[in-house]
């Protein structure tokens, strides 16, 4: 029954949008065509800014998400995010919020309460950016209401701590009320909600964001010989778009359309080009969210959520093509020759074990360099592979967190890109504990990772790659090569950084850069390299 309200309602908002748009229209008596392709291309241009836009808000909102430790695949994150603007223009973000709670607790299990207050803080980031261009925005051409001067001071107040924990306690408190009768499942602490810093990169996001469909306004005027400036059709949306956010008018639906249409007329353009111009506006901006969110929410419906306990054998068969070969290669041949250097040099027994091996690659290139090297995953489906290209003898079924060998029994292990799968800090450390049980005294572990010291590849890792690939999920839980205490007492050997190239790169690429990588592998800025080993002794 409340699917039932929510949908009736939402449909109802949009008769009553399309009923007062034509009846606008139907006041032209003499309605003119639009001529030449222009308002076609400003049209699809503003569509285009709009689905940036969007794109933007949807990485804010998974970085939202995490940082109210809510665990969630990335896919499934951007599903619930688009899907909520499927009832977009149900009253007082009921419709968006329901949806994307009911998608985020099928799809991960994320607590209603948590999905509240991050759609409540998503907005406030909204309504906050919005404040601020129209305030500059109004500057730049010479007019500001007092309400906006209003409403900008109190976003520029939200830069304060105490009054971030403030409202975040009060989000909190109501989130709880409403998901209590849905969900009572309990919240992790959302206290990193509040920090400056995830207020002030959702902040910095939501500006350019909202930036975008000003623009597109901007473009969509051009078709008329009255267009406004680009900084008045920034002022004009962003001042249009406040109203409808802080009033809860579902859609900006009487909202933002006349108020458009109030300056595009103020400003000397006729009734008629300017209709067409807010019509293209409506259209290029809710109306692609909404049918963005219907395509998303109808891809939740008929699709099941992956299972993470799973996630490799369910991709057994395309964990290869993930990366390009050319790369793939080159790294298997660093990585190897790097960990023979190391043994050849510090451990005078050859017997090693490959925890989390996957299809065996690697397994099979140290035992070409002369190691008598075993292997263990805990995927049936990689296991499978890898016993085809090198037999049961040499590779079996096995956890990090469960090594299925006696104490003491190698001389060396090695795992590569495996202790972020794990779910938390504390199963690193457990594992670690596992992985010396098995190693002998004075044997060494060498352990290879990403590494996300540098902010723009953690981005990539933790945003684009996940997105684009499907090795990650973006739940990953990343290493630190310079904060290893926190993961094992066990004593540092050495930490070797290497490569800087993406791995999307293609290999005439990659051999043109190769001088410029290995001067940054030898300088300060190694720390910042895409990967590291560190090496480990018992």
């Amino acid at each position: 029954m409340a699917w039932v309200v929510l949908s009736a309602s939402a449909g109802a908002v949009v008769a009553v949008g399309v009923v007062a748009t034509a009846i606008l229209f139907g006041r032209l008596s003499d309605y003119p065509l639009p001529k030449g392709s222009g308002l076609w291309w400003s049209l699809f241009g503003a569509s285009a800014l709009t689905v940036a836009s969007l794109g933007l808000r949807s990485l804010r909102w998974i970085f939202l998400l995490r940082r109210a430790s809510a665990r969630i695949p990335i896919r499934d994150a951007f599903i619930g995010y688009f899907s909520g603007f499927s009832l977009l223009f149900a009253p007082v973000l009921a419709g968006e919020i329901a949806v994307r709670a009911l998608v985020n607790r099928r799809r991960a299990r994320v607590p209603v309460q948590s999905t509240i207050v991050v759609n409540f803080l998503d907005r406030l980031l909204d309504a906050t950016a919005l404040s601020l261009l129209a305030l500059f925005g109004g500057l730049a051409v010479g007019y500001v209401s007092g309400w906006v001067y209003a409403l900008a001071l109190a976003s520029g107040l939200s830069m304060l701590t105490p009054v971030r924990r403030t409202v975040l306690q009060i989000l909190g408190t109501a989130a709880e009320l409403l998901a209590r009768p849905f969900d009572a499942t309990p919240v992790a602490t959302c206290a990193r909600l509040a920090d400056l810093n995830t207020w002030s990169i959702g902040l910095a996001t939501s500006l350019i964001a909202w930036l975008m469909p000003g623009v597109g306004l901007w473009g969509l005027s051009r078709h008329a010989s009255q267009g406004i400036g680009l900084a008045d059709a920034i002022h004009t949306y962003a001042a249009s778009s406040l109203a409808s956010l802080l009033t809860l008018v579902p859609g900006g639906v009487l909202v933002i359309g006349p108020e458009i249409l109030t300056v595009l007329v103020e400003h000397g353009m006729a009734h008629a080009p300017a209709l067409l111009t807010v019509l293209g506006v409506r259209l290029s901006t809710v109306g692609v969210s909404v049918a963005m969110g219907v395509l998303f929410a109808v891809f939740h419906l008929s699709s099941e959520a992956p299972d993470s306990a799973t996630h490799f054998d369910d991709i057994a068969n395309a964990y290869d093509v993930q990366i390009l070969e050319s790369r793939r290669k080159a790294l298997l041949v660093r990585k190897t020759e790097m960990m023979k250097a190391v043994l050849d040099g510090g451990c005078s027994r050859k017997r090693g074990l490959d925890v989390g091996c996957g299809q065996g690659a690697y397994v099979g290139r140290m035992r070409e360099l002369g190691f008598d090297v075993e292997g263990i995953d805990t995927s049936a489906g990689q296991v499978r592979f890898a016993v085809h290209k090198l037999g049961d003898e040499v590779v079996r079924v096995g956890s990090v967190l469960d090594i299925p060998y006696a104490d003491a029994t190698f001389d060396f292990l090695f795992n590569i890109n495996v202790l972020h799968h794990l779910k938390s800090v504390a199963e690193q450390r457990r594992a670690f504990v596992e992985l010396f049980r098995v190693l002998k005294p004075g044997g060494l572990l060498l352990v290879h990772e990403i590494n996300t010291r540098n902010i723009l590849f953690r981005f990539y890792m933790g945003y684009v790659f996940p997105t684009l690939n499907c090795i990650d999920e973006g739940t990953e839980q990343w290493l630190l090569a310079h904060k290893f205490e926190i993961y094992t007492s066990a004593p540092v050997v050495e930490v070797r950084y290497f490569t800087f190239l993406p791995d999307f790169l293609p290999a005439l690429l990659v051999k043109l850069g190769e001088p410029v990588e290995r001067f940054l592998e030898r300088s300060a800025a190694r720390v910042f390299s895409a990967h590291y080993m560190v090496v480990l002794r018992k």
